[in-house]
């Protein structure tokens, strides 16, 4: 299968909650073209006091992703087809998802399960990343996946990770991405550094995180470019 990353602005004359509530009706639709998996994240009042943690360097930031699943990338049109009435704005990304580190992933989500169509515990952190000049492909590539990650994880209390590289765009004129990070966390890092880090009640930790988080980040991030929008997240079908 190939997975699809969409990234979508809202229309203004509509709310928030009428915007996702038309997204999660296509889910029907998305199946009957081809997804066999998909996955809501959107901006919304459930991550309104994790705004602090907003990074935004984009003129006009997104307002939501769409991620889907399909036996073959071929198959966008007929998803694009269904998705464009619904936005101001959409560009599409084909991506190659990873999930590391699966044993400890799998025991930290077991405590954040719902049925499918219920919104995430939580929040979903979307990381838009962006090859600093500085670097070569192949060693931003390998400090991202092979120097970083391992050393994320134990740093925060996500329980969800997805590490997407962006193989192509597949909108004409769409921004450069190379890559696309979503980090699933629990309530109690919305809004709350301490939650973010795994660190609650402990602060000299949370510090102490924060800064092993920022020098790990430094290496392969260019912050001037840098997008991290906080969403939440409905994962469609399983």
């Amino acid at each position: 299968m190939e997975k699809l990353m969409l990234t979508l602005w809202k229309p203004p004359q509509q709310s928030v909650q009428q915007w996702r509530q038309a997204l999660l009706d296509l889910g029907d639709n998305l199946v009957s073209a081809g997804a066999r998996t998909t996955r809501v994240m959107v901006v919304d009042e459930g991550v309104a006091t994790a705004s602090a943690q907003r990074i935004t360097n984009s003129a006009v930031p997104l307002d939501g992703l769409l991620s889907v699943w399909l036996d073959s990338a071929s198959q966008w049109p007929s998803i694009k087809a269904l998705v464009t009435p619904l936005t101001s704005r959409l560009e599409g990304y084909l991506v190659l998802e990873s999930e590391p580190y699966p044993e400890e992933r799998k025991a930290r989500a077991a405590h954040y399960r719902v049925p499918v169509g219920e919104r995430t515990p939580g929040m979903n952190q979307v990381a838009l990343l962006h090859k600093p000049d500085r670097m070569s492909y192949e060693h931003w590539y390998d400090t991202w996946r092979n120097g970083h990650g391992p050393n994320a994880y134990p740093l925060q209390s996500i329980f969800g990770y997805r590490q997407n590289t962006v193989v192509r765009a597949l909108t004409f004129g769409a921004p450069v991405l190379h890559g696309i990070v979503e980090e699933n966390f629990p309530p109690e890092a919305i809004g709350n550094p301490q939650g973010f880090f795994a660190a609650l009640g402990d602060p000299d930790k949370c510090a102490q995180r924060q800064q092993a988080m920022y020098e790990s980040t430094s290496k392969f991030i260019d912050f001037q470019k840098l997008d991290c929008i906080l969403t939440s997240e409905y994962q469609l079908s399983a």
